[in-house]
């Protein structure tokens, strides 16, 4: 201090012509040194790139925002989105038009072609907009090309905002060293009068700009700074994960960018991925990972989308399915980078899973259904076309399995059906397909059994005989002890067979030849079985034709006493078929039963006969004549048999003692309590019955004494050869012993000669029917018995 004193008095002591040229010189040099600081101020003052940055960093915005609405219209189609999306177009529209000037000034590198490709992107949009074909496919070249626009932008932006930022800084140093120079200039403005003052007000007019551009530049930090948070905070609520993946030239993976969703969904943190991409990958499924890198690989050759679904195993080890989808582009370096999405699709997979459960496979015992068999029996015709094998197929029924189910429940059928499913699977081979078709029907498809036939059929017996052994087996039920039996059929095929159905008519018909053989057994299909098939599937039209065009009429074979005086007759069904005559009732009856027409047929049968019988009572001749109807099991057995029956006999004005119903002992097999109750509501209203083929069948003393029968009907086979067979004789006097016991008159049908007769007779039989006294006829007839025996 006190040396700037002395030197301050040895200046002004100077000679005042001395002082005056030295205050001229400092006067001069301040001068210059101002007009020069003024000058440098203004080479470095482009203001207009300053306004640049601005105007950049604002179209930067309004892109990023124009970018997010094509994405959320893509990934999203809805009203609102396509809404949002016009918006942002029309803002990117008017600040393009209004700024263009800024990014195609020189010093902006290559503006004027990001401009170019900015107009034609929007022009493409804004067409896509009119022509209203906005789908989520339409968007995808959209989303692109705004991506590819908003990067350009970016960069030019950045380019922009760095030249700025260098401008400002050299601005602040040149402010500074005004600043500092102030002091000094004051008093040279001082000394120099209105022009210095001038000088200084123009230095601080311009210092205050470079302030206010200064304030702009921080606005613009701010603003860029709170933009990319709010795009991460946008990305971390996305669900799933958002992320950027960048493939080095070395083939080496790093995740530059994920959302947080990385760490749910992965358990990978951000910081981890973005240095060693094979984190990430490392979580994949072991049997996907092969999947995803074969995806990656395909999508960086083609530069394709990058599209895959994969299973990912999470830290807690719950295994969750994601959808990959990413778009790729090459970087100026030669590396891969993607943007793309990842997201949770357990609960589609899961529903995928359950719909095609049900679509194929049995809910019961989750074998396949007849769906997935068909699908699977195509594909093995085809195969074995090709490779020249023969396969086979076995149809498989459980015997007596509805027994099971009405007598203990189906909650025992469904456990039994399970065991089932159980066994058959573990007697076939993996390559081998078990089928449930529905109830106890199952189907077993075995592939490749061998080019030869022979080898084919010793294989399919094996296969079949193994399962005939595991189903023989006992079943525990409920802690009960069951046993249950199959019948299967066999059928082979070869590449001559091409119809799925026709192969399972075939082997189901072999099913039912083993049925035919006596259960428990396996039966290979037969041509001739086709054929026989065919033949009663034709016969089964015509009788659905014949009930109901009335082809068909009532026979009566005559009944008598001992004394030889007519006592009734039977009715026997005929068919009169147009085209073939006369079908015997054992080539339809069999069928009418199997097919259910019984039931139609036998109701016409008794209707017709309680007609007969009013007719009957018109006369004094044969007013008290009775007559037997056949009535079938299943017809007996129908809930509305007992009212078909007074109706019937009330509707023809009949008297209910001259009709007798006969059955047959075969309905003693089911339910004899219910068939009791019938019989005595019948008998109530006068009906007769009469038991038909005893000695054949049931034939169980306990019920018989118990049933409210008039006739025991000794069949015909005892007596063809009760004259030359003893036991027959035995049988037959033993049943009319039995029927003389329980007060029942006794009945022998098919007697044909005299010796048979007088046996009988002999033996207390009172009631005869048979060709010695008269063959069914159409019309009633009760001539005496020489004439039907001239006759017969």
């Amino acid at each position: 201090m006190s040396e700037g004193f002395g030197i301050m008095r040895r200046i002004l002591r100077m000679p005042f012509h001395l002082l005056s040229a030295l205050v001229v010189l400092v006067s001069v040099g301040g001068i210059h040194q101002l007009w020069s600081n003024v000058s440098h101020i203004e080479s470095i003052l482009p203001l207009d790139s300053l306004y640049r940055e601005r105007d950049f960093s604002a179209l930067l915005q309004d892109v990023t925002r124009l970018e997010t609405a094509v994405r959320l219209a893509h990934a999203l189609p809805s009203d609102a989105h396509r809404t949002e999306l016009a918006f942002a177009l029309d803002l990117v529209y008017l600040r393009h038009r209004d700024k263009a000037l800024a990014y195609r000034a020189e010093g902006v590198g290559n503006g004027a072609a990001f401009a170019a490709s900015l107009e034609r992107t929007l022009d493409a949009l804004d067409a896509s907009l009119t022509n209203g074909s906005l789908t989520s496919a339409g968007l995808l070249p959209h989303v692109e090309a705004v991506t590819s626009v908003r990067q350009t932008l970016r960069e030019l932006s950045d380019s922009v905002f760095q030249q700025s930022m260098e401008q400002a800084s050299v601005q602040r140093s040149a402010l500074r060293s005004l600043q500092q120079s102030s002091s000094a200039m004051v008093v040279l403005f001082g000394a120099f009068g209105l022009g210095l003052v001038a000088l200084l007000l123009r230095q601080q007019s311009i210092i205050r700009m470079l302030e206010r551009r200064d304030g702009d530049l921080q606005s613009s930090e701010r603003a860029q700074r709170e933009l990319r948070e709010r795009q991460e905070r946008i990305a971390d609520n996305v669900p799933g994960v958002i992320f950027k993946l960048r493939r080095a030239m070395d083939g080496r993976l790093h995740f530059p960018y994920t959302s947080r969703g990385l760490v749910t969904l992965f358990g990978v943190s951000t910081e981890l991925a973005a240095e060693d991409g094979r984190q990430v990958l490392a979580a994949v499924h072991v049997e996907d990972r092969d999947l995803v890198r074969r995806g990656i690989e395909r999508s960086a050759a083609g530069l394709l989308p990058w599209t895959s679904e994969c299973r990912v195993i999470q830290p807690d080890g719950h295994t969750v399915w994601l959808s990959i989808f990413a778009t790729p582009q090459r970087e100026a370096d030669g590396s891969i980078i993607w943007h793309g999405h990842c997201h949770d699709i357990s609960r589609y997979k899961a529903a995928e899973d359950e719909i095609r459960n049900l679509a194929f496979f049995d809910p019961l015992t989750a074998l396949p259904n007849r769906r997935l068999l068909t699908d699977r029996l195509s594909h093995a015709l085809a195969t074995h076309a090709r490779k020249l094998q023969y396969g086979a197929l076995l149809f498989i029924d459980l015997d007596n399995f509805k027994t099971l189910n009405d007598t203990q429940g189906h909650q025992y059928g469904d456990q039994l059906l399970c065991q089932v499913a159980a066994r058959l699977s573990a007697c076939v081979r993996e390559a081998d397909t078990v089928a449930r078709l529905g109830g106890d029907e199952f189907v077993v498809m075995l592939e490749e059994l061998g080019a030869g036939i022979e080898i084919a059929v010793s294989s399919a017996e094996a296969a079949g005989g193994k399962i005939l052994a595991a189903l023989n087996g006992a079943y525990q039920l409920n802690g009960q002890e069951v046993h249950s039996t199959p019948s299967i059929g066999v059928t082979l095929f070869d590449a001559r067979d091409s119809g799925v159905d026709e192969l399972l008519k075939r082997a189901d018909l072999a099913m039912y030849e083993a049925k035919a053989a006596g259960r428990n057994t396996l039966r290979f299909f037969d041509p001739v079985m086709q054929a026989t098939v065919a033949a009663s599937s034709a016969l089964e039209s015509d009788l659905r034709r014949s009930l109901r065009d009335g082809h068909f009429t009532l026979h009566y074979q005559v009944q008598l006493d001992r004394n030889g005086k007519a006592t009734g007759a039977e009715a026997l069904v005929r068919w009169q078929h147009p085209l073939r005559g006369m079908i015997s009732p054992a080539e339809f009856i069999p069928l009418a039963e199997r097919t259910g027409l019984i039931l139609p047929l036998g109701r016409w049968v008794l209707e017709e006969a309680c007609r007969q019988l009013e007719r009957w009572q018109a006369s004094s001749v044969t007013h008290r004549l009775t007559l037997a109807v056949n009535v079938s099991v299943r017809q007996f057995h129908h809930p509305d048999f007992v009212e078909e029956v007074e109706s019937a006999l009330r509707s023809a004005g009949a008297k209910p003692a001259l009709l007798k119903l006969e059955l047959t002992e075969s309905l003693l097999l089911d339910d004899v309590e219910a068939v009791i109750g019938k019989m005595e509501r019948l008998k109530r209203l006068g009906v007769c019955f009469s038991l038909d083929d005893f000695g054949t069948g049931y034939s169980s003393l306990s019920y018989l004494k118990r049933l409210p029968l008039d006739q025991l009907k000794i069949d015909r086979s005892f007596v063809r050869d009760v004259l030359t067979d003893p036991n027959d004789a035995v049988i037959a006097r033993t049943i009319i012993a039995l029927g003389h016991s329980l007060g029942l008159n006794v009945l022998a049908e098919g007697v044909e000669t005299d010796a048979q007769h007088d046996f009988l007779l002999e033996h207390g039989c009172h009631h005869f029917q048979g060709f010695l006294f008269g063959r069914p006829q159409a019309e009633w007839r009760a001539a005496p018995r020489s004439e039907i025996l001239v006759e017969a």
